[in-house]
């Protein structure tokens, strides 16, 4: 007679963990294709709201270098530079490395006063 091996309760980690450590190692699931409708450009919301442009012309708003800080000087900065949105940042301010086409960036010296503008 051949003896069977037993697996016992103290042996199921040893049988799963080899299991599981090979499952993370494979393949991704592949990517539906690509909607034909996806390629279409976004409608407005129905809100009534815009849809992000993505474009930020910093060279529009330089007229704001001097001026005062302030939650209006923003929105001004923002317009006149038609970005899609805008965030006010100190010199020693720590940011996120991410860029953004449509986003302003208003630098803002020791004394309270706009010194630069970038995009990204």
């Amino acid at each position: 007679m051949h003896a069977t091996p037993r697996i016992t309760l103290v042996s199921w980690p040893w049988l799963i963990g080899p299991v599981m450590a090979l499952s993370a190692c494979s393949a991704p699931a592949p990517a539906a294709p690509p909607d034909a409708s996806a390629a279409a450009p976004a409608a407005a919301p129905a809100d009534g709201g815009q849809a992000p442009r993505h474009r930020c012309d910093a060279q529009a708003a330089q007229s704001m270098v001097g001026q005062p800080y302030g939650a209006t000087t923003l929105e001004q900065a923002r317009v006149a530079a038609g970005a899609d949105e805008v965030r006010m940042l100190r010199p020693d301010s720590v940011i996120t490395k991410e860029y953004k086409r449509g986003r302003l960036n208003v630098v803002v010296d020791a004394q309270q006063r706009v010194s630069r503008l970038n995009c990204g």
